[in-house]
């Protein structure tokens, strides 16, 4: 008997050995051997890629597991590699994938602030399933539910990313619930100036009130000329968020870290260009080529206020999540 893998549909299929022969290619007159024939050059992946192959319950996908490519074969599939296991702990065997079941590994996005009814991927049992949040709770954890099967889990925000798609070649990020509502008149927020000198700092206020669809608000610590009385100031909507979440740090902040530094009344962008210590930091600012020390209770993460969610910054120095 010869076990027999179709890539397309994911089925292996024991023949006789006198039902099966080898597959040529008929080209310019001539039968070839795929394995003699130059790789198709529109073959997106190569030995060694890092992809992420789909799990599927009937045609649905229901997962995304990790695994590298060990070669490809002719022009539509694949071998891989998986870099996981089994729940037994064995090893998970080497597949033969049809490019219609494989993906580069998405972006890096994490999110900070999921809500009820976000499309999400949640990390079990060594893959990423689809599923939605059905409750938030304190200290960034979540409950999710599996789209497809499975009961309710509770995860933690580092075991969940936003669900991501991969479409004609790019990534397109899964239509997600948008903030609406507006501050609260009262609630403390944070605001930031496209004035030179004040580009990537952020201030912290008070939203006294909408002023035609602009916020008034009274600044903590920026003066009014007598340099006593707050500092008000109507600004663009857009030019104001609320105050980002306070993140334990608890292993100190690492080289390259993207991180605000309360400086100048404000918290500015930086990145940590030194660790002095575990309690000391050189901060590099983009902005003015400035490099300056703080200690650890003047840092915080930076993140970005993007469709009413806090988005962890630094994708590109950092694969967090």
């Amino acid at each position: 008997m010869v076990a027999v893998c179709f890539p397309e549909t994911r089925e292996v299929v024991e023949f006789d050995a006198a039902d099966v022969r080898p597959h040529l290619e008929w080209v310019a007159g001539e039968w070839l051997s795929p394995e003699k024939m130059e790789i198709s050059k529109t073959m997106p992946y190569t030995k060694g890629s890092q992809v992420e192959v789909a799990k599927l319950e009937g045609n649905p996908v229901v997962a995304w597991f990790s695994a590298i490519v060990e070669k490809a074969i002719w022009k539509n599939s694949v071998l891989v590699d998986y870099n996981c296991s089994k729940s037994d702990g064995s090893a998970l065997p080497k597949e033969i994938i049809h490019l219609n079941h494989i993906r580069p590994c998405p972006p890096h996005a994490s999110s900070f602030s999921f809500r009820i009814n976000d499309e999400v991927e949640g990390f079990q049992g060594n893959g990423w399933w689809l599923g939605v949040i059905t409750e938030v709770h304190p200290e960034f954890s979540y409950t999710f539910q599996p789209a497809h099967s499975g009961k309710e889990v509770q995860l933690d925000q580092k075991t969940l990313r936003l669900r991501y798609d991969w479409i004609d070649g790019q990534w397109q990020q899964v239509s997600q619930n948008v903030l609406t509502e507006k501050i609260g008149e009262g609630s403390k927020v944070e605001v930031t100036s496209n004035d030179e000198g004040f580009c990537g700092a952020w201030f912290q206020a008070t939203a006294v009130k909408y002023v035609n669809n602009k916020i008034l608000v009274e600044y903590d610590a920026l003066k009014a000329d007598d340099e006593i009385t707050p500092l008000t100031e109507t600004i663009e909507v857009q030019h104001v968020r609320p105050c980002p979440p306070d993140i334990t740090v608890s292993s100190g902040f690492n080289l390259l870290d993207e991180v605000d530094a309360c400086w100048n009344d404000g918290w500015w962008v930086g990145v940590i260009s030194k660790v002095i210590s575990d309690q000391r930091y050189m901060v590099y600012f983009r902005s003015t080529g400035e490099e300056i020390e703080f200690g650890h209770e003047q840092l915080r993460f930076h993140c970005d206020w993007v469709g009413g969610r806090w988005m962890r910054a630094s994708l590109g120095l950092e694969a967090w999540g």
